[in-house]
């Protein structure tokens, strides 16, 4: 008879999607920003608050890759002032007046199909119908002015673009590693564009239900438009709950904090003392 000594083995695990043809699933997003500027001891408050629901439909699986059916259900954002009151409060749910032009290019957005390459890691590889859904909304604004009707393509195009549109996709969707791996261990992965993250994931638990992810991460966020220029740095953490089945978020929350620097152009490039803490969660239906 033999006596082997104990020996501990670390199962391996493949984090990955696992989808099949005609899979869907529908995400909830909201994110709730809390900003604070200060210039000369006062402070301005402000909050942000986007929510919205994508469809994702798999419509064609290629080597590697899914090729997914991507739409917006709903989008709302408000923005609120402690000192100016609401500023933006659009909500694509709402009846809109025709002349509330913001409204109706936003309810331009629904139920209008783009389509995302994703591998299996969850990295947006390309981006495809992201002109049709722009042209839509430029064309539910109801205005027939080609001048004008540029003017607010390239103003959205900077949100909804294909570029940035990925990279917000991104966020709920590149979590995976690229090998196996054994709960405790740790791998890294990058965001890219107006919000970059230096990400640290790890695994925290499995089974044949379900896996937890924590992440942390270096982040810097910056906006630039005519008028207002915010760079901000700071750290991030982060939990998903993935379904072993599919590979594909059950939920996901998301903490941020963030200071820096904003620079008024239109008051002469002053800089502003800001901060800006936000809770961001996604959430299968």
């Amino acid at each position: 008879m033999f006596f082997f000594g104990s020996v501990a083995i670390q199962a391996q695990h493949e984090l990955s999607y696992q989808l099949k043809l005609g899979d869907s699933f529908k995400i909830a997003q909201k994110a709730v920003q809390n900003i604070k500027m200060t210039m000369e001891g006062e402070d301005h408050n402000m909050t942000n608050t986007l929510a919205g629901i994508f469809d994702f439909k798999v419509q064609e699986i290629t080597d590697g890759s899914y090729i997914i059916r991507t739409s917006f259900q709903n989008f709302m954002f408000k923005t609120e002032s402690d000192i100016y009151g609401t500023l933006n409060d659009v909500d694509t749910s709402r009846e809109t007046d025709e002349e509330d032009i913001e409204a109706n290019v936003f309810k331009g957005l629904i139920d209008v199909p783009f389509y995302i390459t994703l591998r299996k890691d969850g990295k947006i590889t390309s981006l495809d119908g992201v002109d049709a859904l722009l042209d839509n909304m430029v064309k539910n604004a109801g205005i027939e002015d080609n001048f004008t009707r540029e003017l607010i393509k390239e103003g959205v195009s900077g949100q909804f673009g294909s570029e940035s549109l990925s990279e917000s996709i991104e966020q709920l969707t590149y979590l995976f590693p690229t090998a196996k791996v054994a709960v405790s261990d740790s791998w890294q992965n990058e965001y890219t564009g107006d919000m970059k993250a230096q990400n640290t994931w790890t695994l925290d638990s499995y089974n044949d239900l379900e896996f937890v992810l924590s992440g942390t991460a270096t982040v810097q966020m910056k906006t630039n438009d005519d008028s207002v220029v915010m760079e901000l740095e700071g750290t991030q953490d982060s939990v998903a709950v993935i379904a072993t089945e599919n590979g594909f978020l059950r939920s996901l929350k998301v903490e941020q904090q963030t200071k820096g620097i904003t620079t008024m152009n239109e008051m002469g490039g002053v800089e502003v003392d800001t901060t800006l803490d936000a809770i961001i969660t996604y959430k299968r239906l």
